[in-house]
C-alpha cells in the first residue's frame, strides 16, 4: 500500500518547525509512523518543494484543475482519493488500512493522542 498527501506549500519537508508548529502537522507526522510500522509506503509532497508531482499525477492534476489549490491537502491510498481538504485521522485510515485496527498510539512519540 502506498499512502500519498499532496499537500499545500511548506516552509520545511514535514511542515514542523518554527517557535509554534501546527499541531495537525505534529498529529500527522505521528500518525505516518504508525502508518509506517505496518507496512504502509508513505509519500509527502509539497506543491512548492515537489510541484512535478503534482503535475505528473493525473489524478492531483485534474483535482487541481478543477478545485484549485486552495481545497489541499489531498491524501491518496493506491491511486484513490481518501480525504480532501484536511488529513487522515487514525479512526478513517483505520477503515481504509485494516493493518491498524490492533496498533495503539505512542503517546510519547511527539506528545498527540493525549
Amino acid at each position: 500500500m502506498i499512502l500519498e498527501i499532496f499537500e499545500p506549500s511548506m516552509c520545511c519537508e514535514s511542515g514542523i518547525c518554527g517557535p509554534a508548529p501546527d499541531k495537525a502537522l505534529l498529529d500527522l507526522q505521528n500518525l505516518l509512523l504508525l502508518v509506517k510500522k505496518v507496512g504502509v509506503e508513505v509519500r509527502r509532497y509539497a506543491i512548492n518543494q515537489v510541484p512535478l508531482a503534482f503535475v505528473q499525477n493525473p489524478i492531483v492534476s485534474n483535482f487541481i484543475k478543477s478545485n484549485g489549490p486552495a481545497k489541499l491537502p489531498l491524501v491518496l491510498l493506491d491511486g484513490q482519493i481518501i480525504k480532501i481538504q484536511g488529513y487522515p485521522s487514525l479512526d478513517e485510515l483505520r477503515e481504509k488500512i485494516p493493518a491498524l485496527s490492533n496498533i495503539k498510539p505512542d503517546t510519547q512519540i511527539l506528545g498527540i493522542f493525549s
